[in-house]
C-alpha cells in the first residue's frame, strides 16, 4: 500500500540551523546525518527545473561502453552543477560520480548554468568541517535512456557516506516533482499533496509482488544464456508481474514507498543503488547485495534484492545467488 494515505501533520525540519542548534554536534550523529539529507535534498531538487527543460530539447546522445549505455551533454552538465553545491557546503567532502568518478570537492562559489539555483541553505559549522569523512555517491541523471527519449521516469540521486556508511540520500524526480529522502532514522516523500511518511508495506508474499528488474542483462545472455533464460523464468513464475522501468534508483524509492514490491538486479553500479537501497532500509524494507565477482563495497551492488516491509524474498536471495555463481 503506497505511503501516501495519510500526510504528515508537521512537516520534517528544514532548516538545518537553528537556535538550539548553534551548539556542537560532534556526538550527534543522526543531527549531523540529517543535516546531509538536507544537503543532498535541496541540490537533487535544485537540479529539477533544468531537466524538465532540457527533455524537451534535441538531445544530442553519445555511448558510453556500449551502445546500450547512452549519455548526454546534461549527464554531464548536471553532475558538475550538482558537485560545485556539494562542495560549496561541504568544502573538502569527496564524490563518486556516475560521469566524472571519484574527486576532492575543494569548495568556492558555484558556476552554475541557467536554471539551477544555489539552495539556500546554511549547514551548521560542525557539518562544513566534516571534510572528507563524507563522500557523496551522485547519479545526476538516473535514466539517462528514459529522458533521451523524451519520457519522464528519470531521477537525481545522491546519497552521503559518513566514515564509510551510507546516513542520508535523496531521489528526485523531476517530472513528477517528487522527492524521497531520509536521514539516519526516517524517510520522507514529498510533493505537491504535501508530507509523507516513507513507510514501505505491502505483499507479503512473493506471489503478490511486483517485480522492478534488470534481468537479464546482454552480458548474460551471450556468457551464459541457458541459467540466464532459467533464472528469467523462476522470476516470472514467482511473482505476480514483471517490470523493467529503466530507473533503479526510482525503482528503489517506489519500493520503499510502497508503491511495488521487490526489486532484482544483478548489474547496477553504486551510485545506480546506494541513495535508493536507503531509503528501503529506513523505510522498514529488506536488501540483500552480492558483489557479483567484482570488488564493489558490501551493501553497493552490483547484484541487489530489495523487497518492501513484511516481504519475505528466499526465492530471489537464491536465484540471485544462482547467476552470482557464475562469476
Amino acid at each position: 500500500m503506497t505511503c501516501e494515505t495519510i500526510p504528515l501533520q508537521t512537516q520534517p525540519q528544514l532548516d538545518p540551523v537553528t537556535v538550539e542548534q548553534q551548539r556542537s554536534l560532534s556526538d550527534n550523529q543522526n543531527e549531523i546525518a540529517h543535516q546531509l539529507a538536507l544537503i543532498a535534498r535541496a541540490t537533487a531538487r535544485a537540479c529539477g527545473p533544468y531537466l524538465r527543460w532540457a527533455r524537451l530539447q534535441d538531445l544530442r546522445v553519445d555511448n558510453k561502453s556500449s551502445e546500450h549505455d547512452p549519455v548526454t551533454v546534461h549527464d554531464k552538465t548536471v553532475e558538475t552543477a550538482i558537485t560545485q553545491i556539494l562542495g560549496y557546503f561541504l568544502p573538502g567532502s569527496r564524490v563518486l560520480g556516475e560521469e566524472h568518478g571519484e574527486q576532492l570537492l575543494p569548495g568556492g562559489k558555484p558556476q552554475l548554468p541557467e536554471r539551477i539555483q544555489l539552495p539556500e541553505l546554511e549547514p551548521h559549522p560542525d557539518v562544513r568541517s566534516l571534510g572528507s569523512r563524507v563522500r557523496w555517491i551522485v547519479d545526476p541523471i538516473d535514466g539517462t535512456a528514459n529522458f533521451a527519449a523524451g519520457m519522464t521516469y528519470f531521477n537525481t540521486s545522491i546519497a552521503a557516506e559518513l566514515d564509510g556508511q551510507v546516513v542520508a540520500g535523496a531521489i528526485h524526480v523531476p517530472c513528477e516533482q517528487e522527492t524521497f529522502w531520509a536521514n539516519a532514522e526516517r524517510g520522507y516523500l514529498e510533493n505537491e499533496r504535501g508530507f509523507f511518511a516513507l513507510e514501505s508495506s505491502g505483499p507479503t508474499r512473493e506471489i503478490e509482488a511486483l517485480l522492478l528488474t534488470y534481468h537479464p542483462i546482454l552480458t548474460q545472455v551471450k556468457t551464459h544464456p541457458e541459467v540466464t533464460f532459467e533464472v528469467l523464468g523462476e522470476l516470472i513464475e514467482t511473482c505476480r508481474a514483471l517490470r523493467r522501468p529503466g530507473a533503479a534508483a526510482l525503482d528503489l524509492a517506489n519500493i520503499a514507498a510502497g508503491r511495488a514490491g521487490a526489486f532484482f538486479a544483478t548489474s547496477v553500479k553504486p551510485w545506480d543503488v546506494a541513495a535508493g537501497l536507503h531509503l528501503v532500509q529506513v523505510s522498514g524494507g529488506t536488501s540483500y547485495t552480492h558483489p557479483m565477482g567484482t570488488t564493489t563495497p558490501a551493501g553497493l551492488g552490483p547484484g541487489v534484492v530489495a523487497a518492501c516491509a513484511g516481504l519475505e524474498v528466499p526465492k530471489l536471495k537464491k536465484l540471485l545467488d544462482q547467476l552470482a555463481a557464475q562469476y
